[in-house]
């Protein structure tokens, strides 16, 4: 009898694993239910809160299903080009203003190209071959030993007609940089390339700051970019666009027509009127 009684008996070690058993139920249970809330709570209105919440730690490309394919259309491919190539007066409302270039003289392409003569009596170089031409510039700035340095190149064919106007800026010495940069400037007004007053102002202000840039202006397609294989040297890159107007048949499509932007307007043609002659007093 004493040994069943004692059999009976609850130690301490027994009692505390009946607790930690019955914390568990418990826990167990709070967790259900928590997790049951939790769902709810994200759940509805079509999951809204859970997108939210995904959305806020930026997970929503592993936790939330990707957006549906918008639907294809089949069109004619339109080819705009990106605003951020245009100068942001042609982009205003009065888009259809008048262009007003700089007035410039009627000089041959190398009576043009000694322009660039610099202040040292530094002389371009002006060769033909051919219906085209190229002209060559090259000056150096300071003492460095890197010096700074300019060098232009412009090609054209007949009749004195520019291709492209090339300038390559090397600012090797920065006690040069203004100079070289001011000069780079001088000699696009030198050669005299017509442009607006607001391309004039627009491309001194990105070269002044050694701001790249690739922009559509009115009779240009201009790019200034920094060379990737060293940044000391910059490339300035005018390529003029041909523009052309004439009546009667559909003029063809050029051999670059993908790539060449085309805009379409009505144009009227008048006939010319023969001068009056001026009659004989009787």
């Amino acid at each position: 009898m004493p040994e069943e009684g004692k059999a009976d008996r609850l130690t301490p070690a027994d009692r505390r694993r009946g607790q930690r058993s019955a914390v568990l139920v418990f826990g167990f249970f709070l967790a259900v239910v928590l997790a049951a809330l939790v769902t709810i709570v994200l759940t509805v209105n079509n999951g809204r809160n859970y997108k939210r919440l995904v959305r806020q730690f930026a997970l929503e490309q592993y936790l939330l299903p990707a957006p549906p394919a918008p639907p294809l259309r089949i069109d004619r491919h339109r080819s705009l080009p990106p605003a951020e190539h245009y100068p942001p007066w042609l982009l205003k409302a009065g888009l259809e203003r008048m262009a007003v270039f700089e007035k410039t003289e009627v000089l041959s392409a190398d009576e043009r190209c000694d322009l660039l003569r610099d202040d040292r009596g530094t002389a371009p170089t002006f060769t033909r071959s051919g219906h085209d031409w190229e002209c060559l510039f090259f000056e150096e700035f300071g003492n460095a030993p890197e010096p700074a340095a300019m060098f232009i190149q412009v090609r054209g064919t007949e009749p004195d007609m520019v291709t492209s106007f090339r300038i390559k800026v090397s600012l090797t010495d920065l006690t040069m940089e203004l100079a070289v940069l001011s000069e780079a400037i001088r000699a696009t007004e030198r050669f005299g390339l017509p442009m607006t007053p607001e391309t004039r102002s627009y491309l001194i202000e990105k070269l002044a700051g050694r701001t790249e840039f690739s922009s559509i202006v009115e009779n240009y397609r201009m790019t200034f970019s920094r060379e990737i294989t060293d940044a000391r040297r910059y490339n300035l890159l005018i390529l003029p666009r041909r523009q052309t107007a004439g009546c009667g048949e559909r003029p063809s499509a050029p051999p670059d027509r993908w790539a060449t932007p085309t805009y379409r307007m009505p144009v009227g043609c008048l006939a010319l009127r023969s001068l009056s002659q001026p009659q004989s007093a009787s």
